[in-house]
């Protein structure tokens, strides 16, 4: 493990419980319910000690032996007196009920909005070093975590140190003697407590991270069925997943192991612990130390206080995976975002002339291999320019830089002559649509997913759009129209539909520049012609780069770059490449269009 990661770690395990404080940060918002709430927590509290002493207090009477009117008339008001308690209690437990979860439940929404927020502003190279179930987990898995310890958890932890303080002050205003006596056994609780919620804390940490490793492979198992189900990997798939649950259940296990042996010793420490103080109550009683209806009030109050640190242990257990959960999706809070954009500013159009200069760039995953080198392009406004060439040349990769996805290593990349890093990527991504291979649709109907492209717009623009994308006259014939809906990713429709709801989605973004990433290489014949139709209206007067491996595409485009290796290798029309001897563009011709 590297030196900083070690250091980091021990910074964590000695602030791990100041690093609670981070719920403040939700809860301060909601500060006048969540006051309150504390507030009407400590009353019940309050309200429960004073119930106990009172009971015990009747029960001291009648162990006394008196009797007669007064004493049944002081039996009666006191029973009376602890209706009125119970009454109180259960009407302001209702509020703190409800004040509390009013409290932590807009305080916990608010934290899975930022949550989610980080996670969607993360940069590409953060993504890709990330998989989406295990931050599907964080959001999911640990958030939740964190819900029950705000929701149930630190409620209870303050309610029963409220009885605990109030049973021990009565209790030594009772008799200091053997209030003492019972007070000796708690520094060692405590002491043991600190050894076993280290342990317990790091081995839940783990098991958060196990949990998500087993969220990743059902995320990828569900997102490519289709795969699955074609190569017949069920059982592949499911190894996979039985893997990373065994690994879940394992720490799991060997985390019961400690908080076992904790609530373990805790039985065993308050019962031994009770043993004694009644026993040296008993003594105290036979030398008159203490009267019996004393003793009673002290043997009720005795019980709330054993009855209360029998509930920590599984309380600090809970919190313990909380504070695992919690450093999880701290981590994520931490992580460095894109800019937030100002959506309801103006945008700026731009006229779409692009230049790229000498730009290299290399994955951050694999430094030391250099998908472009000395990548040169110049396109000017309303320009249609082809990239073409074999898989792994950097054709998609000089889009990803384009788009801002990663930043080049070297090089700068211009639109209309001012470099994109001066350009907030609101502006920049807003001018800038792309229609890819395989079309993900999202879950919704038709009229949301052809929206997608600018959000807001009126029945009227959409159809529009739908219309110059070819993709209306199917649209209308379906039974619910475009209130249709598409199915997960667009399961729903065909691949040619799918194109077309996309290349709607782009005519309604209305960018300046378009990309087109093989936008017909998977349809069919019929398909491929109306969504090509589709697609020239859609470039008319905007700049566009397609990026194709069938050649018959692109014959019409002012310039064709041939890449390979990461760099180009030729440029030129159509016409000027298919006769240059010896290039590879023109044997790639003479393969496809002879």
């Amino acid at each position: 493990m590297p030196e900083e990661e070690r250091a980091s770690k021990k910074l964590w395990d000695r602030t791990a419980w100041k690093e609670a404080g981070f719920f403040l940060t939700y809860l301060r918002p909601h500060a006048l319910v969540f006051i309150p709430a504390l507030i009407a927590l400590a009353l019940t509290g309050g309200l429960t000690i004073w119930f106990i002493k009172e009971l015990a207090a009747l029960a001291g009477k009648g162990i006394g032996g008196a009797s007669g009117p007064e004493w049944l008339a002081e039996i009666n008001d006191t029973v009376r007196f602890l209706v009125v308690i119970v009454a109180a209690q259960a009407f302001i437990a209702f509020w703190r009920i409800l004040l509390f979860a009013k409290a932590s439940e807009r305080a916990l929404a608010a934290l899975r909005l930022d949550t989610f927020s980080r996670i969607i502003r993360l940069p590409m190279a953060t993504l890709n070093q990330r998989r989406v179930g295990e931050l599907a987990s964080r959001l999911a898995n640990d958030v939740e975590a964190m819900r029950e310890t705000l929701v149930v958890t630190i409620p209870l932890l303050i309610r029963h140190s409220v009885m605990l303080v109030l049973s021990l002050a009565l209790l030594l205003q009772m008799s200091v003697k053997l209030s003492l006596f019972m007070i000796g056994t708690i520094p060692l609780v405590i002491v043991m407590i600190a050894i076993f919620g280290s342990r317990i804390r790091k081995l839940t940490r783990r098991a958060q991270d196990d949990l998500a490793a087993s969220q990743v492979v059902v995320d990828e198992s569900l997102q490519s069925i289709v795969s699955v189900k074609a190569f017949c990997n069920e059982a592949y798939e499911l190894s996979r997943y039985g893997k990373n649950l065994s690994e879940y259940l394992r720490t799991v296990i060997q985390a019961a192991v400690p908080r076992a042996s904790f609530i373990a010793f805790i039985i065993f420490a308050f019962s031994l612990a009770l043993i004694l103080v009644t026993w040296f109550a008993m003594r105290m009683l036979n030398d008159g130390s203490i009267g019996k209806e004393e003793l009673t009030q002290f043997a009720g109050l005795t019980g709330m206080v054993a009855s209360s640190f029998m509930q920590f242990p599984e309380l600090i257990t809970q919190l313990q995976r909380a504070l695992g959960a919690t450093e999880r999706v701290r981590e994520i809070l931490r992580d460095e975002t894109e800019p937030e954009e100002d959506d309801s500013a103006p945008v700026a159009r731009c006229q779409g002339g692009i230049e790229m200069r000498r730009v290299g760039f290399a994955y951050p995953s694999r430094p030391e291999a250099a998908v472009l080198r000395d990548f040169d392009l110049s396109v000017a406004a309303g320009q249609r320019i082809a990239l073409v060439g074999p898989s792994g040349s950097g054709k998609s990769t000089s889009i990803a830089l384009l788009f801002r996805f990663y930043e080049p290593s070297v090089g700068e990349i211009l639109i209309d002559g001012k470099p994109v890093r001066e350009m907030s990527l609101g502006t920049l991504r807003r001018n800038l649509a792309l229609v890819p291979q395989e079309v993900l649709l999202f879950g919704g109907s038709i009229r949301e997913n052809i929206a997608y492209g600018r959000p807001g717009a009126s029945d009227a623009e959409i159809f529009r759009a739908a219309k110059k994308a070819n993709a209306h006259e199917f649209v209308v014939a379906l039974t619910a129209g475009y209130e249709t809906l598409v199915g997960d990713r667009g399961a729903q429709l065909s691949g040619g539909q799918r194109q077309r709801i996309a290349i709607a989605r782009a005519i309604l973004a209305d960018p300046a520049i378009l990309v087109l990433d093989e936008a017909t290489s998977s349809l069919d014949a019929e398909s491929e012609r109306l969504v090509q139709d589709a697609l020239d209206k859609l470039m008319e007067n905007r700049t566009s780069i397609i990026i194709a491996h069938r050649l018959g595409t692109v014959r019409r485009c002012d310039q064709i770059i041939v890449m390979s290796v990461g760099t180009v290798i030729e440029r030129g029309t159509h016409e000027e490449l298919i006769g240059r001897p010896g290039g590879l563009y023109g044997s790639l011709a003479k393969l496809q269009l002879e």
